[in-house]
């Protein structure tokens, strides 16, 4: 079998995908580097032209035909949040525009203070938009801006995983900036990164795993200064602001990628000696590590499902 690696820059992260197998088709990386740009083109809130940033300026109680692609993780978003009770909360776009979050991360992170614009959250809509799949269609009954951001990088983990899976990728590995899926026969080693700044060239901890999903959230990197408050970019779904918790990073493994980013983000909202109970409760498949403010690590039982062994 022949081995292949690839990397390319997307959604304001690096891109890797490697593995053994046999690849057929000619220019397979150019292919999936298309993708990607046209997968921004769709889901970016960043892009003024992206097909989410004209679905965010169309009226409420209105019928709007959307991007096939679009309306698929705009659908599983919001069954994330009905499954939650929308402690993930993608219709929140708003919000972290008014704490900031206007562009991408790697492009305001270094600016010493972000002015936050008067916003008042009304609280969450219990049916935020109704689907009509016959058309690919839906109907905003709110007037919020949908943010992808805690799920979409996830789902084209799965969706690029599942494209070289069929086009010959037997044993593969497909990574975006620590969201990442995994499959096949090899055994792989993948290290989680210390949350600490300090010590963020070192990993926190380390396991060995052959297939799932796996995706890492953390309220330290990206966060700023607003009025002189340090804030981050993980908001709490049910109140529109940035979750206050003492767990500063969470490790989620699933059987995708997709859940795995949610299921982080949402331990980032719970204290530390609530999060493992609360991922048993609602997520039983699923497993996590979590990383508390004084250094502190815990591990679910359920993890053993995912990794074959874990180094500290």
């Amino acid at each position: 079998m022949q081995e292949y690696y690839f990397q390319c820059k997307a959604m304001d992260t690096l891109i890797e995908i490697a593995g053994t197998g046999k690849i057929d088709l000619f220019e397979w990386e150019k292919e999936i580097e298309n993708w990607f740009e046209q997968f921004e083109n769709i889901c970016s809130r960043f892009r003024p032209n992206s097909e989410l940033s004209l679905l965010n300026n169309q009226p409420i109680d209105t019928i709007i035909q959307i991007e096939p692609t679009l309306y698929q993780i705009i659908k599983k978003a919001n069954d994330f949040a009905a499954q939650t009770d929308f402690y993930f909360n993608p219709f929140l776009g708003k919000a972290l525009k008014a704490y900031g979050y206007k562009e991408t991360f790697n492009e305001f992170k270094d600016k010493n203070d972000v002015e936050i614009e008067p916003y008042q959250y009304e609280g969450y809509i219990k049916e935020p938009i109704e689907f009509l799949p016959v058309m690919n269609g839906v109907i905003k009954k709110g007037d919020y801006e949908i943010d992808l951001g805690g799920i979409a990088k996830g789902w084209s983990v799965d969706k690029v995983a599942s494209i070289v899976k069929e086009l010959g990728l037997e044993n593969g590995i497909v990574n975006a900036g620590g969201d990442i899926f995994v499959w096949g026969e090899e055994e792989r080693t993948i290290g989680v990164q210390h949350p600490s700044s300090e010590l963020s060239d070192k990993d926190i901890i380390q396991f060995k795993m052959r297939n799932g999903g796996i995706a890492t959230s953390n309220t330290l990197y990206r966060s700023w200064n607003v009025g002189g408050k340090r804030v981050h970019h993980i908001l709490n779904g049910k109140a529109g602001i940035p979750s206050e918790s003492d767990i500063v990073q969470a490790t989620a493994f699933s059987s995708n990628t997709a859940e795995a980013d949610v299921v982080a983000k949402i331990l980032c909202m719970h204290n530390f000696k609530e999060a493992i109970p609360w991922l048993t409760k609602h997520f039983p498949h699923a497993g996590c590590i979590v990383v508390k403010n004084d250094g502190q690590v815990a591990i679910s039982q359920s993890v053993k499902k995912y990794v074959t062994r874990i180094v500290m």
